[in-house]
């Protein structure tokens, strides 16, 4: 018995001693990299800012889908941040720790020579769904909640974190991944739910295809023809959830977790939920139906921005539909979050 015990405090004190010490700078970007082990998984992530003295209010950014790193190396050398670029992270950062996970089994910093055309990490140049197969096995909700959590157990050991104001926000996918940490986790004080669709992806693309009969853009029959495919579509993600992902694409069970509804966890949520969103965006749009759940059941716990005429990464829209890159709302939707949290937190934004 004393062996065992003798056994399990090394273990604790190696555990300890690797999350503490698994740290370094990136002075460029005045970034701290931390890697910790839980379980079979290394789990990497940053915070934005060196200061590792001063408590501060912390934020988890959940990043949406793909392969994304956090850190593009550009060809002339120069570093960025990719997940959190378009919005005023330093300035942030001087009132709150930012931190970022990285995706599982994607590297923390990546050349972009190593990245199809929507940024995501690729292994063969040649081939633009090329992910890494380990990150496909892994890609589901269930295993970014557990990797969150497993953060914010460190976070929570760290004397420049305030234990009692820990928020987390996610963006899309990462909304969902968000919302169901909060749900989990009594640590946490606010929520942002960004851009997130709480009804699941799957119910998306239904609405999407009546979407486009209402507009003229297909008949009626090929609306309806459209959705009968979905639901066949469906219909095989259910009765596979246990195959493999193949040439890329998501797993069933990736299809499935994240088309599984989250709008139980967020009537659950009793601390404030911020939500915000783009009513050009198909994906979010039912958060315009959130207050008629929320008044049902009686909560008043949350505050509901729609952007209009922004689409889902808050840039304007052209008379086609298609995004307009050169006005992104970003920076505006991220400080109108803060400016709130602010003020439920009595903070002064210095």
């Amino acid at each position: 018995m004393m062996k065992n015990i003798k056994y399990y405090s090394i273990c604790i004190l190696l555990y300890t001693f690797h999350c503490l010490n698994a740290q370094d700078r990136i002075d460029s970007l005045n970034v701290c990299r931390f890697s910790i082990i839980h379980e079979k998984d290394t789990i990497q992530f940053i915070k934005i800012n060196n200061d590792l003295e001063t408590p501060k209010p912390t934020i988890l950014f959940c990043q949406g889908s793909l392969a994304i790193p956090l850190i593009i190396k550009s060809a002339e050398g120069r570093l960025s941040i990719s997940m959190i670029d378009n919005f005023d992270y330093k300035k942030i950062s001087e009132t709150y720790n930012i931190i970022v996970i990285s995706s599982p089994h994607v590297p923390l910093i990546v050349d972009e020579s190593q990245l199809n055309h929507q940024y995501a990490y690729i292994t063969d140049k040649n081939n633009e769904h090329s992910y890494p197969q380990a990150y496909l096995d892994v890609n589901y909700l269930e295993k970014y909640v557990e990797r969150g959590n497993a953060v914010i157990d460190f976070l929570l050991r760290q004397k420049w974190v305030d234990k009692n104001h820990i928020i987390v926000v996610g963006h899309s996918q990462g909304a969902k991944v968000a919302a169901k940490i909060t749900a989990e986790n009594n640590h946490i004080a606010a929520l942002g739910f960004f851009s997130g669709n709480p009804m699941g992806r799957a119910e998306q693309y239904v609405r999407q295809s009546r979407l486009s009969e209402l507009k003229g853009i297909l008949s009626p029959e090929e609306a309806q023809a459209e959705i009968n495919k979905t639901y066949s579509w469906w219909k095989w993600q259910c009765d596979h959830i246990n195959e493999p992902s193949q040439h890329g694409e998501d797993s069933p069970r990736t299809t499935i977790s994240f088309s599984t509804p989250i709008l139980p966890d967020l009537l659950k949520i009793i601390i404030p939920i911020y939500i915000a969103y783009g009513t050009k965006d198909i994906g979010s749009s039912y958060c315009d139906l959130l207050p008629i759940d929320f008044i049902r059941a009686g909560k008043t716990n949350y505050n509901l921005v729609p952007y209009l005429g922004l689409e889902h990464n808050y840039f304007e829209v052209d008379p086609t539909g298609k995004p307009d890159y050169d006005k992104c709302h970003w920076v505006q939707v991220m400080n109108d979050f803060v400016d709130w949290l602010n003020k439920i937190n009595n903070l002064n934004q210095q």
